[in-house]
């Protein structure tokens, strides 16, 4: 018999939803990373001796990692800042992957060695996520500050290939790099790579500073052209036309509503210094770890009091808004606040599919005919 893990993976969250059942985790092993990239909401660099010094030690995980597995949790994804920084980070991942649980890493790909590619090599983990920030050296140089980083991320790509080992690829545009989006598009359909762009991105919630990104109408535009090019004019149209139809919503309540994701209802995110959180771009609720149970049980609870804008709810942008609870909170301070900046981009992302339908001359007769292919 065949077994559909995605049908599989989606009744387990139905059941751990219901239940309050911590099904899966994020562990940020580490805040530090090699790479200085201009926009990341955490930001602290690889000889950063405050931020090492409150990392947990290994013992720590591990004990974390028994205790999760005891309460339910089934998938882990190992993430930092950088988390093939840390030295122990062979025996955590070992760890996950002994208690049975299906293993993901984030990472930026500069320190995939021989030695790194044979571990995932021998002992596959579900995917690694490599996040691309740029198409060349110079690109890389100007947002990262480490021009030779490219090089190491190209040949890490390569060989990872060559090993047969699952990769997804992450492309986070921002003013720096967004020149690069056609190329490195086109690298990843020319190696097989799944890639996904990340046009939103966050203010510094963890870290001072003013946010590094597109204006949202940038932003818009090189998620429009981006999906362009991935789906070709006619699935665009397609596409296009049922972005098209936005119908008020009937509810029209004057209330907000709760959370919609499952942050704090079957997913948790512990931080670097042990804290676990519903989700790491949300600096609150937070709950310090000396009981796994105890704090989950604790950031469950908290979840149901997050309540989004009740303008979203009525919005008819809302489909194709970046909008969330992380986000809210991000842009505004508050979960209840209205993130001006996603709703301009959804705007615009809805201006440039309505003008390529008028474009493609199949606004009112074409619909139907294509639709209909």
């Amino acid at each position: 018999m065949t077994i559909d893990y995605d049908i599989l993976l989606n009744r387990m969250f139905f059941n751990a939803d219901k239940n309050g059942t911590p099904l899966a985790g994020s562990f940020e092993l580490t805040a530090r990373c090699p790479l200085d990239c201009k926009m990341c909401y955490i930001h602290k660099r690889e000889n950063d001796k405050e931020a090492q010094s409150r990392e947990k030690d290994t013992a720590w995980w591990l004990k974390l990692i028994d205790d999760a597995k005891n309460r339910g949790l089934f998938t882990v994804l190992l993430t930092g800042g950088e988390p093939l920084l840390r030295q122990d980070f062979d025996e955590i991942y070992f760890a996950c992957k002994k208690a049975g649980m299906v293993v993901s890493v984030n990472t930026n790909g500069v320190l995939i060695d021989d030695k790194k590619i044979e571990l995932f090599k021998n002992h596959p983990p579900s995917r690694l996520n490599i996040t691309l920030y740029g198409a060349s050296g110079e690109t890389y140089e100007a947002l990262c500050g480490d021009k030779k980083a490219f090089d190491k991320v190209m040949t890490a790509l390569k060989k990872l290939r060559e090993a047969e080992i699952s990769v997804k690829l992450n492309f986070s545009v921002t003013p720096e790099n967004f020149g690069d989006c056609e190329r490195v598009q086109s690298f990843a359909k020319e190696y097989g790579y799944r890639i996904q762009p990340v046009t939103y991105m966050y203010p510094p919630v963890r870290c001072s500073g003013e946010p590094v990104r597109l204006s949202p109408v940038e932003a818009a535009k090189e998620h429009f052209l981006w999906q362009r090019r991935l789906l070709g004019d006619e699935n665009m149209l397609k596409y296009a036309l049922g972005k098209e139809d936005y119908s008020p919503p009937t509810d029209i309540s004057d209330c907000g509503e709760k959370i919609k994701c499952r942050a704090g209802l079957s997913t948790f995110w512990v931080t670097y210094d042990g804290e676990m959180r519903p989700c790491g771009m949300m600096n609150v609720p937070t709950v310090k770890i000396t009981d796994f149970n105890g704090a989950w049980e604790e950031i469950h609870r908290a979840r149901e009091n997050i309540i989004l804008p009740k303008e979203c709810r009525t919005c008819p942008y809302v489909k194709i808004c970046d909008v969330c609870a992380a986000v809210t909170l991000a842009e505004t301070g508050n979960f209840d606040g209205v993130p001006e900046y996603a709703c301009k981009k959804a705007q615009e992302y809805s201006r440039l599919c309505k003008n390529f339908i008028e474009e493609m001359n199949c606004k009112d007769s074409g619909f139907q005919e294509v639709m209909k292919k």
